[in-house]
């Protein structure tokens, strides 16, 4: 799912590392300015008022870049560094957001008034902390050729190769399917040794 030019999985944190597309090929920023994490946190969390400014950008990165870090090491099998997860840890150490009920009976999430930022990112710790202790096998690199976007296998049969099917799934499939109408089309291979 996509909004404001970002891209969501399912999993708070890892939609954060989401923040930095094509990572292994030609990585490619989203997070540029403070407006862009603002945009960020409004539609992967709640409206966020308040100032944003560099150093919560940096502070962002800085934990975008400790969940990724921790995630692979977690997939390869290989500990998390304590580089890692101090940062991971110091971030969810802030007040976390809070859930009230509204009048028409909805649910609405609330960042911290003094420290909507920090409340922000320490969802994203939490939700990445929860991530990796879970120890499930199920955090995935997607396969898709050129993506590496890591996503957590919450399907039922828990095989899911790529980080979305509607967008890497269908480029994997649509381009074996060509190869096989190509083979098709070219008929049968003649072996000329024979």
């Amino acid at each position: 799912m996509a909004g404001d030019g970002f891209q969501f999985g399912g999993r708070l944190s890892l939609d954060l590392t989401w923040t930095l597309r094509y990572r292994a090929v030609a990585p490619t920023e989203l997070l540029v300015a403070p407006s862009d994490l603002r945009r960020w946190i409004s539609t992967a969390i709640t409206t966020l008022r308040g100032p944003v400014d560099d150093g919560h950008l940096a502070d962002a990165i800085e934990l975008r870049e400790a969940i990724h870090a921790a995630a692979r090491a977690t997939i390869d099998g290989r500990p998390v560094t304590s580089g890692a997860r101090s940062v991971i840890n110091d971030r969810a150490s802030a007040p976390t957001p809070y859930v009230q009920l509204d009048r028409n009976g909805s649910a609405t999430v609330r960042l911290r008034a003094d420290s909507p930022v920090e409340s922000a990112l320490a969802a994203v710790a939490v939700d990445a902390i929860g991530l990796l202790a879970a120890e499930d096998g199920r955090l995935r690199v997607c396969e898709g050729p050129a993506c590496s976007l890591l996503f957590h296998d919450g399907s039922r049969p828990g095989r899911r190769r790529w980080c979305s099917t509607e967008r890497c799934g269908n480029r994997v499939n649509l381009a074996a399917h060509r190869r096989r109408a190509a083979d098709r089309a070219a008929g049968p291979r003649i072996d000329p040794t024979t």
